[in-house]
């Protein structure tokens, strides 16, 4: 595909972001998108052939960029701890950024949900193995204990990750968790020892 079809189909998808995140699937409709764009609804159909595949391309798009950019976020960072932090930071201004999205797509579009399963799955799996990596390199490091259950100690802070959408979403509650203190919490353990 090239660089300008392929531009144009990114900026459908952006669109349909902002109106599928305002008004839905249902009620969210072409038009909506098109003008979104600042393209004709024709147009539109040269690059899907309907509102769903809009969707669902947008869902995907939205899955790969958010992990390669999840990954990306910590390239920077020094430490095991700085590169969660990064990590937890990252997945918050993406909630933040798409919540309406998200919530439309997770809490009220249940159709669809069995075809962006695989998605979900397949985004979950490579951002498991990226901290699973980062647990052992803490290891190595010595900045981890080696006693620890590495593949637990990833599907906690996973789970972390996962849940801080909750705070975000459901309760709209913006700033009110800082990734410092979760990351810190994780990392010094919740046990009075």
């Amino acid at each position: 595909m090239n660089s300008l079809k392929e531009k144009r189909r990114i900026q459908i998808i952006k669109a349909s972001m902002k109106v599928f995140g305002e008004h839905g699937f249902y009620k969210g409709t072409v038009e909506d998108i098109a003008i979104q764009a600042g393209l004709g609804k024709g147009t539109i159909y040269e690059y899907f052939s309907s509102k769903k595949e809009i969707f669902q391309q947008m869902l995907s798009y939205m899955f790969e960029t958010y992990s390669e950019v999840a990954i990306e976020s910590t390239l920077k960072e020094d430490t095991i701890r700085n590169k969660f932090i990064a990590l937890l930071d990252y997945h918050w201004d993406f909630v933040t950024e798409h919540a309406n999205v998200i919530e439309q797509t997770f809490f009220r579009f249940e159709n669809i949900s069995q075809e962006i399963r695989p998605h979900v799955i397949k985004v979950q799996k490579r951002i498991f193995e990226f901290i699973f990596n980062m647990v052992t390199e803490g290891v190595k490091r010595g900045e981890i204990s080696p006693t620890i259950n590495k593949e637990l100690v990833s599907l906690i802070v996973l789970s972390t990750i996962n849940g801080s959408n909750s705070k975000r979403i459901i309760f709209k509650e913006k700033d009110c968790i800082d990734s410092k203190a979760v990351i810190d919490t994780i990392f010094n353990g919740i046990g009075n020892q």
